[in-house]
């Protein structure tokens, strides 16, 4: 009898759950927050016409299997009312310099991931770095992935396994005046740069182009990138192009617009690849409402164009969104303004066809919630939102915080990831996410205290605690 795949199965246990108490302790260091400083969280889920019951029992430890394609069989998740392990808090970068803005991609050959970021120097002067780690929290090579007399910031990374490298894309400065600024990338291969593969422009329009965001496409074997422009005569709009993952080029044509208004700007991009459809789900905002549009593998927009995600009274802005293709679905989380004026934090799921669907409150005090993101694991059926977390109705301190969402709609308890530490007004902002095979990595901004340096740190996830031993399995 012929063995057609060799599977490694990894038996997942629950490890000892840390729940929720009245007083949220920062896992993996023990530091209760004062009464002052708690968040008050709801579990509210925003009712919808026709949602589902959202009550679910104790979810229990599953058996995980890996495929030799390094995908999970099957999910395995922890109770709804705990939260996850938390290890111990990386130094990812510590640059005499301010470091802001970091993103993460997984690399699923190798088990690693990459967390890319802008340096701003002292003397000026702006360029991208990166640093490679482990999914065991080891530190690898380190790298200048652009660096020049321009600026470069806003980086954004993802994946090819194909060819077993990334694409980092960011934002140049073409004359050194801010007058102008264009969409670069380069590929790295998996454990560093190559200068065979220098950097090259994706967008050089005469506009100004901001915040680039790219996925990768397993089917086309291509990335999209996206980004919006500043135009000085129409309001600004979303474009993208398809970078050809083998570094053959482009598509005809120097991009396209994937979402315009006549009147209202469309700005603050990001988008996700669904594998079970072969297919994008872009979102933006107006400043008012978050909208998004679903594209075909290769750049078409499908399902009538143009939807709205959230549009209600509130101003709804700064759209993330992950896919987790095994459930043909996506999670889109954004800040809410709310009366009072502070931000909390709400998502929606989207279903693969680009419906969307029901409307869930992640997180919400008195205080705010703002400038979210999300992953969704290797196995494509558990998502990570985290956010930057208000202590204080002054501003600052700040700290990140996150929580576990599942695509039957039910949750995890929300849970600190970064606090401050004894009353010191620290700002640990812009976390950045990406899951891997068996954990999250979170990569943050983070003060370095009694200095004017900001560093940039990160936190490995876990959702379980996988025991050994391993065992090998053959399956005809």
């Amino acid at each position: 009898m012929s063995i057609k795949r060799v599977s490694l199965i990894v038996l997942i246990a629950i490890a000892v759950v840390l729940v929720v108490g009245a007083v949220p302790r920062i896992v993996g260091t023990g530091q209760a927050l004062s009464p002052a400083q708690e968040p008050d969280s709801s579990d509210e889920i925003v009712s919808q016409p026709g949602d589902l019951d959202d009550e679910v029992g104790p979810r229990v430890a599953d058996e995980i299997e890996y495929s030799t394609e390094g995908r999970l069989a099957t999910s395995a998740t922890a109770p709804a009312t705990s939260v996850p392990h938390l290890g111990g808090e990386i130094v990812i970068s510590a640059l005499e310099n301010e470091q802001h803005l970091p993103a993460v991609a997984y690399n699923w050959k190798h088990n690693e991931y990459l967390v890319v970021w802008h340096n701003t120097w002292g003397g000026g002067g702006r360029d991208i770095y990166a640093q490679r780690i482990t999914s065991g929290g080891e530190l690898k090579s380190w790298f200048a992935v652009t660096a020049g007399p321009n600026d470069r910031a806003q980086p954004s990374v993802a994946y090819d396994p194909v060819n077993d490298r990334y694409l980092v894309v960011w934002i140049y400065d073409v004359w050194g005046d801010g007058s102008d600024w264009d969409v670069y990338g380069r590929f790295i291969p998996w454990n560093g740069p190559s200068a065979s593969l220098p950097e090259f422009s994706i967008c050089n329009w005469t506009t100004k182009q901001w915040n680039p965001q790219v996925a990768y496409a397993r089917a086309q074997e291509e990335f999209l990138v996206v980004w919006w422009t500043e135009h000085p005569s129409v309001p600004a709009y979303v474009s993208g192009r398809r970078v050809f993952a083998d570094g053959s080029g482009f598509p005809p044509g120097d991009g396209f617009t994937i979402a315009v208004h006549a009147t209202e700007n469309r700005v603050s991009p990001d988008v996700a690849y669904n594998l079970a459809r072969n297919e994008y789900l872009v979102t933006y905002d107006n400043a008012f409402d978050v909208y998004a549009v679903r594209l075909r593998g290769d750049g078409v927009a499908l399902g009538g164009g143009e939807f709205g995600v959230a549009g209600w009274p509130d101003a709804e802005m700064r759209p993330v969104v992950a896919a987790c293709d095994a459930a043909d679905q996506y999670l889109v989380a954004w800040q809410s303004l709310q009366p009072a004026g502070h931000y909390d934090l709400y998502a929606r799921f989207v279903t693969g066809d680009g419906t969307p669907d029901s409307v869930h409150l992640i997180y919400d005090t008195p205080v705010g919630e703002v400038e979210p993101d999300i992953a969704c694991n290797l196995n494509g059926q558990q998502y990570l939102v985290v956010w930057q977390q208000q202590y204080s109705s002054a501003v600052g301190p700040y700290g990140v915080w996150g929580r576990l969402v599942y695509p039957d709609r039910s949750t995890g308890a929300a849970f600190g990831i970064v606090a401050p530490i004894g009353g010191i007004t620290a700002e640990f902002t812009n976390p950045a996410v990406a899951g891997g095979h068996t954990n999250y990595l979170v990569a943050w901004e983070h003060d370095r205290a009694g200095t004017s340096y900001q560093d940039i740190h990160g936190r490995l996830i876990s959702p379980y605690a996988v025991f050994l031993p391993l065992v090998v399995r053959n399956f005809q």
